[in-house]
């Protein structure tokens, strides 16, 4: 849709305005949000926008738009306009100010009035002609309390504006006059804010506004807090806090006020001021219980004071008590949306404290820190067995479980590992002790027990071995059990040091696999997999055990449940000799191999959840391999395994190729077995291997095939030029051009971004080959193929597959350096300079990740060496004509075509890369725009 003529441009913007916020056809609003954004672009957009906004008859969302396009404009587009045209534009948008100010104005004016403000903040900062802005506009608008709104409006955009770095402001005098436009006005700013605080019979909405106001330029660093605590706002804005209207803008001020006299010794006389009124805030806390709001702005207050100036609390610990208690009291209400506001604050206060401080004068502080533990233990009680829980309450309650989490081990921080870990301990043994029907009383303090984990020292000897004795006196209940063994499982290090109980502790880990409840299963899975890792070499003995509980359980347990556990016995492995190592890991591998050797040679077709089975087995041999990865060295006694466990392979895949999750997991098993084995005992199977693969990928087009082609080629590539590798090296060639043309077909009958992993795999395939077998991949007749797959897969959005799509294509263009490879590749560079230029380029203006940028360069640096000038100016003209203007605006696309043209004219100079570098800055600025744009649209929905 293109821009209309004047006389219809009002009547087009308000139909797309009308199609996207109330048509209900998804393509139709994607539509009209992308004309819209192409209109607020254009020169028609003032005139239109200006006309929208002051016709009485324009509805709110046209008006809203108009608003939002015109600051856009003012913030990108201002050099379309004459500078002789923006003093009529600045008065045009003065006068229709005080109808969007005044108590009969529509409803949804004050968004546009807001967004008005701040267009003529932003033109104020960029219109150095326009003097005495501030004076001007308080004269204008601060007389007339129907007025104050647009005057308050505009003083707090100013300051808000001044940083937004959008605004094209550029050397030091522009620098300067900002300066004095902003910092210059400020104490105009304090006394007229005064004047409006004292004013008899101001009204809320005013003081509402002042505050706002104060904040912003408190939160700039314009306004100072010194400067305020020496002026009827400071009293104000506490004095305002019994108000319901004003309650939230007071809030907001005074912690903005706080956090301006961060630098403490700068601003004692401030805090002096401050501390006491706070404080005075307490008995609110009582007087509002019932008013979580209420309870919320003021914990707040205490917070932010709290963790700005924690370093006095310790230095005047007596002094500054009540603080802390009215954070404590916050943190032990109810309403657990509260409660983590003080968290930062105990955090903070615990590390200026520092770990187990003895000072005695700290002691009321210590005390604290242990009633909040109980505090924080009291929150972490599930809900009783008869309140009822939706999925996702139960989800944020177990995130908010955490986060309580890192509390307690602040409380350790302060108190002492050992002193928090015996108040638990005593938890539940009273909870023990008086028969407690509630499972919640025991499991809060075991939880509580694997938070604080992380501050316990290993070889602590006074506190964990009553734990651990106390482990299995427990009810065997399911969520006591469940904690029980995450417990055990924190402190698997702790049980490294102290093994004579870890028979016990196996097996009450194993016990958890035989409860009927998924979460114990999983978290003895979790516990097995810690404890096989921190005590491996205890656990070696145990190996028999481990082998008799996987073959007896392993078919009952889930599946990942049972590939936590063959990682867990895989650290096991991994810590023996390697002779010893390898028949442990045949021992448990063969019964896997011989399940799906039965899958593979079974008659007839089998059933999924037969070869299920099978795939089953594959995964947890990958999670053996995944853990020991390899041995060192590999006995030779396991060479004969390599094409043993391959046959077996291969006659599944020679069935059941088609079948994706067989084909994923054979692959995952080959990646390991590539990793495990030395070259000596893999060369059996490198032919079979690669001519099952280009089979497979050219029956089923899978990326896994192709993943594993790529790796024998970087694994096998350098034998291959060496003597006696002719036969590797044509077999290496022909799997090269089967895979790269098997890709081609697929390609004709699908595009790239639907088979994003495919082309990801390809194109580090590509490069395995570049790099490890370059005379193979550089003369074959698959190679113009094979860059055409590396273009497509640009267009993927991953940026991981553009980045070594580029990085490919770099190394290739590295390789025409090479006198022997220069005459096969410049023609294939010649061939696709078209394409390369005009993918690269718009990949440069789509947003490339900054890692691909010089990448970028290289590759266009080299592709316009390789035509004719006027074949590359030809080229180039077209890619950048076709970029629409609202994703890089003209000036710049013609700034680009000039440094091209300047660089193919003066090959030696660095034109071209700072055109590339200038049009991804002017596109990363289109991009935010329409950020901007759309958010400013997505609001008005």
């Amino acid at each position: 849709m293109s821009t209309p003529a004047p006389d219809a441009a009002t009547a087009a913007v308000l139909q797309a305005l009308q199609t996207l916020y109330h048509d209900p056809e998804a393509s139709h609003k994607r539509s009209a949000n992308e004309w819209l954004e192409v209109f607020q672009h254009s020169v028609e957009a003032w005139q239109t926008c200006h006309s929208l906004l002051t016709s009485p008859d324009s509805p709110l969302e046209g008006r809203l738009f108009s608003a939002q396009t015109l600051r856009a404009k003012i913030l990108y587009d201002l050099p379309q306009l004459p500078r002789d045209q923006l003093p009529p534009l600045r008065d045009s948008l003065l006068a229709v100010l005080p109808a969007l100010a005044s108590p009969q104005a529509p409803t949804g004016s004050r968004a546009v009035l807001l967004q008005l403000c701040l267009a003529l903040a932003d033109l104020a900062l960029q219109m150095p002609e326009w003097s005495d802005v501030v004076p001007g506009m308080i004269e204008r608008f601060g007389k007339d309390p129907a007025t104050v709104a647009v005057l308050l409006g505009f003083l707090k955009g100013l300051v808000e504006e001044s940083g937004n770095p959008r605004i094209p402001l550029h050397g030091d005098e522009a620098r300067a006059a900002l300066s004095n436009l902003v910092s210059g006005s400020a104490e105009q700013v304090v006394g007229v804010l005064v004047m409006y605080i004292q004013a008899a019979g101001v009204s809320p909405p005013i003081l509402i506004n002042v505050f706002e106001t104060l904040a912003s330029w408190l939160s700039a660093g314009e306004v100072m807090a010194s400067q305020v605590a020496q002026t009827p706002l400071f009293s104000a804005m506490f004095d305002a806090l019994p108000s319901d209207q004003l309650f939230d803008a007071a809030v907001d001020v005074i912690c903005d006020l706080i956090r301006e006299t961060q630098e403490v010794e700068d601003n004692v006389e401030v805090i002096q001021q401050i501390i006491p009124r706070v404080v005075a805030l307490r008995p609110q806390l009582e007087a509002h219980k019932d008013d979580p709001d209420r309870i919320r702005g003021y914990c707040r207050i205490f917070c932010e004071a709290g963790e700005y100036y924690k370093n006095l609390i310790v230095r005047h610990p007596a002094d500054l008590l009540p603080l802390v208690e009215s954070i404590a009291a916050c943190a032990a209400y109810p309403d657990l949306d509260i409660v983590p506001i003080t968290f930062n604050f105990w955090y903070a206060l615990a590390g200026a404290l520092g770990r187990q401080p003895d000072d005695p004068s700290v002691k009321p502080l210590l005390d604290i820190y242990a009633g909040l533990q109980t505090v924080i233990i009291g929150h972490l009680h599930f809900p009783r067995d008869d309140e009822e829980q939706t999925a996702q309450e139960r989800d944020e309650f177990r995130t908010f479980r955490h986060r309580m989490g890192d509390t307690l081990k602040d409380c350790c921080h302060v108190l002492g590992a050992p002193t928090c870990l015996r108040k638990s301990y005593e938890l539940v043994q009273t909870a023990l002790a008086q028969g407690s029907q509630s499972w919640q009383e025991i499991e809060a303090p075991l939880f509580s027990m694997r938070s604080m984990g992380a501050e316990v020292d290993p070889d602590d000897d006074e506190v964990l071995p009553h734990i651990m004795d106390m482990l299995p006196k427990l009810p065997d209940h399911p969520r006591i059990r469940y904690a029980a063994i995450l417990v055990l499982s924190r402190y698997t290090q702790w049980i490294d040091r102290h093994p004579q109980n870890l028979a016990f502790q196996l097996q009450y880990i194993s016990a958890g696999f035989d409860m009927a409840e998924e979460e114990v299963s999983a978290a003895a899975a979790q516990a097995m997999k810690f404890m096989c890792q921190d005590c491996n070499q205890h656990l070696v003995p145990f190996l028999p055990q481990l082998h008799t509980f996987v073959t007896s359980v392993g078919d009952r347990l889930d599946q990942s449940d049972m590939v936590e556990v063959c990682e867990a016995i895989g650290y096991v492995i991994s810590s023996m000799p390697a002779e010893e190592a390898a028949q442990a890991l045949r021992q448990f591998c063969e019964p896997l191999i011989q399940r799906v050797q039965v899958v593979a040679s079974a008659p007839g077709e089998l059933a999924k959840p037969d070869l299920q089975k099978a795939a089953d087995a594959l995964e947890q041999i990958d999670a053996y391999l995944t853990i020991v990865r390899t041995l060192k060295p590999v006995p030779e006694s396991c060479f004969p395994t390599c094409p043993a466990i391959y046959t077996v392979l291969d006659a599944l895949l020679a069935r059941y190729a088609k079948l994706y999750y067989i084909a994923e997991r054979v692959g995952s098993v080959l990646r390991r077995g590539l990793v495990f084995f030395p070259h000596r005992a893999l060369e059996p199977v490198v032919q079979p291997v690669l001519e099952r693969m280009v089979l497979a990928f050219e029956q089923t087009g899978y990326a896994s095939y192709l993943w594993i082609t790529g790796k024998l080629a970087a694994k096998f590539g350098e034998a291959a030029r060496g003597p006696g590798g002719e036969a590797l090296a044509g077999l290496l060639a022909r799997s090269f051009e089967g895979i790269t043309m098997a890709l081609g077909k697929q390609l004709q009958t699908k595009v790239a971004i639907e088979i994003p992993d495919v082309m990801d795999d390809f194109v580090h395939f590509f490069m395995a080959y570049i790099n490890h077998a370059p005379s193979i991949v550089l003369s074959s007749p698959a190679l113009p193929v094979a860059v055409s797959h590396t273009l497509a897969a640009l267009l993927c959005p991953a940026p991981e597959t553009q980045l070594v799509s580029l990085d490919t294509l770099v190394i290739l263009s590295k390789r025409l350096a090479d006198e022997v490879y220069r005459p096969q590749i410049q023609p294939v560079f010649a061939q696709y300079a078209k394409a390369i230029l005009d993918l690269v380029i718009r990949g440069v203006v789509a947003g490339f990740s900054e890692e691909g940028l010089d990448q970028a360069q290289q590759i266009v640096g080299v592709t316009v060496m390789s035509c004719p000038p006027q074949q590359i100016e030809e080229w180039v003209g077209q890619t950048i004509a076709t970029l629409p203007e609202h994703v890089i605006p003209p000036a710049n696309k013609q700034l680009f075509l000039e440094d091209l043209h300047d660089q193919l004219s003066n090959p030696s100079s660095t034109r071209l890369k700072n055109g590339l570098n200038n049009l991804v800055r002017a596109a990363r600025r289109a991009r935010e725009r329409g950020r901007q744009a759309r958010k400013s649209l997505g609001a008005g929905m």
